[in-house]
């Protein structure tokens, strides 16, 4: 089992340990720790290396369990189970989460390091000595053409995008 599809705790359990805090790093706050050095109201959870948060809950054992999703547990009232739990225009804030399959996920990242353009979607072709814009959805890579400009083929990206991905769209910023 995947972590992402990992069980939560009770709902219970969990409105009684935390509340959700837009003041607090993690966007949790203990309300009654069950640890006498852990004190009510202090920040709930540690930070990972990769920027997450996450909490150790003991139920039978003690299991790990990032923070955002336990954030939408308690505002939703339902465990997110195999969805993902995205940062709405990649701001991690607690007001700023939503659920998505793992593809509406990706069409929020920004463009993938180390391709020839500063766009997402866009990348040089060599051997055409055009820019060529695509873009996937489930999966499948949609051809958008070839243009003679960068900014040509991003705009083509970000008119491609508007029509596949609603609500999480991330466009190119253009100038």
């Amino acid at each position: 089992m995947s972590n992402l599809a990992k069980p939560l705790p009770p709902l219970e359990l969990l409105q009684e340990l935390f509340y959700v805090s837009e003041t607090s790093p993690s966007g949790l706050r203990w309300k009654n720790p069950r640890v006498s050095r852990i004190k009510a109201g202090d920040i709930a959870g540690t930070k990972e290396k990769n920027g997450y948060w996450r909490l150790s809950i003991t139920t039978d054992k003690p299991r790990f369990y990032r923070a955002h999703r336990i954030i939408v547990y308690l505002q939703t009232k339902k465990d997110p189970g195999i969805k993902i739990v995205d940062h709405v225009n990649g701001l991690s804030k607690p007001l700023n989460l939503r659920l998505a399959t793992n593809s509406e996920n990706s069409y929020n990242q920004s463009k993938r390091e180390g391709r020839s353009s500063i766009y997402k979607g866009v990348c040089w072709d060599k051997s055409r000595n055009k820019w060529l814009a695509n873009i996937t959805k489930d999966n499948k890579t949609i051809y958008l053409g070839r243009f003679k400009t960068e900014k040509d083929a991003a705009n083509a990206y970000n008119k491609a995008a508007v029509n596949l991905f609603g609500e999480f769209i991330k466009l190119n910023v253009i100038d």
